[in-house]
């Protein structure tokens, strides 16, 4: 099952709607559940919620996870050692997301899409991608803590 996540803070109806059409067009063959949040596109080929206590497991019963580029997020997905694609929102203040991502990519740890068109080559290298450690488990955890005081 792949799951996808766009956060709670931000809709990204952008994402939600390629996946939609990856699944229709047959891209896309596993199950695939969305965490579409505030979101008004609704998907019409997989199962959806808006918001849940905890996604952890969704995130781990999944193969796969797609999601958006918060911090938080991409954080918990290194730590758990989770395949997954990042796509920046756009819709953040100052394309924060994006700032992020590009930091993270020069550090060998994550798979990022910059361009939705291209989220099937991503999906299909996420498969593969061996991440390199951000650093330890206790590093992630204490930058997620110190997010959280904001």
């Amino acid at each position: 099952m792949i799951f996808v996540t766009v956060g709670t803070t931000i809709w990204f109806d952008d994402l939600i709607e390629t996946i939609d059409q990856l699944i229709a067009s047959g891209q896309i063959h596993e199950p695939v559940v969305c965490q579409i949040g505030n979101g008004r596109y609704i998907p019409k080929n997989c199962e959806y919620f808006r918001f849940q206590k905890s996604i952890d497991e969704w995130i781990d019963q999944s193969s796969l996870v797609i999601s958006h580029g918060g911090t938080g997020t991409v954080l918990s997905l290194l730590v758990m050692q989770k395949p997954f694609v990042a796509v920046a929102n756009p819709m953040g203040a100052d394309d924060h997301q994006s700032q992020f991502l590009e930091r993270l990519e020069r550090t060998g740890c994550v798979v990022w899409c910059r361009n939705l068109e291209d989220l099937p080559h991503f999906i299909r290298k996420a498969a593969t991608f061996k991440p390199r450690p951000l650093g330890t488990k206790h590093l992630a955890d204490d930058i997620k803590d110190f997010l959280k005081s904001f």
